[in-house]
């Protein structure tokens, strides 16, 4: 019983798993738990069960939805997101380190040659005022 039953929502309005309604006085619970036991003690499958409350019910009854047709965008939908946004983050991270690289090589060299004509002007002017 406990797996068909972590299977279903109770339909009292408390949004949990049938196995995990913590109503006292919950009577949906009670009425879907001595049906799933009769259901069970006829000898009738897990899925059998399921699809009758399913039938009696709609597919609120569900604690997952089933994975197909529409319902397959709600399984797929967050993880293809979440591959989405992880690949813009990479590409925008890649482009970043990338133009500061550009930015920085181009600040070194015109750092390198201020620092190169003042060098060379110094030296000239040192070679002019030798202490001879």
């Amino acid at each position: 019983m406990t797996d068909v039953s972590r299977q279903l929502i109770c339909q009292c309005g408390c949004t949990l798993v049938l196995s995990n309604c913590t109503h006292h006085e919950c009577g949906s619970r009670e009425i879907i738990t001595n049906l799933l036991n009769e259901k069970l003690n006829q000898g009738q499958s897990e899925a059998a069960i399921i699809q009758f409350f399913v039938t009696q019910y709609g597919e609120q009854v569900l604690s997952a939805p089933p994975k197909k047709g529409f319902n397959l965008a709600a399984w797929v939908t967050p993880f293809a997101a979440l591959l989405f946004g992880v690949g813009v983050v990479y590409v925008t991270l890649k482009r970043w380190v990338r133009r500061e690289k550009q930015n920085h090589s181009s600040v070194v060299i015109e750092e390198d040659e201020r620092y190169t004509r003042q060098l060379e002007k110094e030296l000239k002017e040192f070679n002019e005022r030798s202490f001879r």
